[in-house]
């Protein structure tokens, strides 16, 4: 006899490479039973074979994403958390898809991502949540401000010129969450804050233009992965390692917006 089975609900399985979705099937009778174990096992087993030994949710995604980009894989990991609770297939009443929360199609297609589908494999939306980030990094200078424009869109930030107080509670959430990632030790950094470093980049040219282009570099893709300790011992010695090349004081104001972000992230 053949075994005929009938769907009676989903279960969905998620690990940091790839999602699927299992239909459990019920047994036609109890003659069946021996079949319908066996087969559900199978398919348990062949889903659960792709997760990750690693507990915390899509890791690599994050930390590649942060490689590409530049920035904090916890910092990712937290927008993600507050956005959607890890979720790769949420969706909200406004089209915004997938673990960082996309919007579709607009942002999405500004992105790359021309496929709505594309939108719920976790590593491409967390790369698209990150280029979006930078790109919100690069305009507003300040990862405040890039939150907020993240979170109620850049052209509402950029006209009000300031942070809306909705956005306030918006980014005491992801910081909050941020610590808390980082604490956990579970995503690794591919960054740092060595003065040395800075101090062997400002030594390979003369000319103050260059030099400061540079350092300007070097500072806006490490500073995250600066303690509040060693940012107050790089502006102390900014006279020593740049010269007249940061006369303007160019760098002396984004190592003190650094200072003033690390201390908001506390509060």
């Amino acid at each position: 006899m053949m075994f005929t089975p009938k769907k009676i609900h989903m279960c969905q399985f998620f690990d940091r490479f790839c999602f699927a979705r299992v239909g459990l099937l019920k047994p036609k009778n109890l003659a069946h039973a021996k079949h319908y174990l066996a087969l559900t096992t199978l398919i348990l087993c062949s889903v659960y074979s792709h997760a990750s030994d690693n507990v915390f949710p899509y890791k690599s995604c994050f930390e590649a994403s942060a490689i590409k980009f530049n920035l904090d894989p916890n910092f990712l990991a937290a927008v993600a958390s507050v956005e959607s609770s890890f979720d790769p297939l949420a969706e909200s009443s406004s089209g915004a898809l997938g673990l960082m929360q996309i919007k579709w199609p607009q942002t999405a297609i500004e992105l790359g991502v021309t496929k709505k589908s594309d939108l719920f494999n976790p590593c491409l939306n967390i790369e698209a949540g990150a280029s979006y980030l930078a790109n919100l990094f690069s305009k507003f200078e300040s990862k405040l401000f890039a939150l907020a424009a993240y979170y109620q869109g850049p052209t509402k930030i950029r006209k009000e010129d300031n942070i809306p107080r909705h956005s306030v509670f918006y980014i005491e959430k992801v910081l909050r969450e941020e610590v808390l990632i980082a604490e956990s030790s579970e995503l690794s950094r591919s960054g740092n804050c060595e003065l040395a470093n800075l101090q062997a980049l400002s030594q390979k040219t003369h000319h103050p233009k260059t030099r400061l282009k540079e350092a300007h570099l070097w500072f806006t893709q490490n500073h995250i992965f600066c303690s509040t300790p060693e940012l107050l011992r790089m502006r102390n010695r900014l006279p020593e390692i740049m010269g007249t090349a940061d006369a303007s004081g160019e760098l002396r104001l984004l190592i003190n917006n650094a200072i003033q972000e690390k201390s908001a992230t506390k509060k």
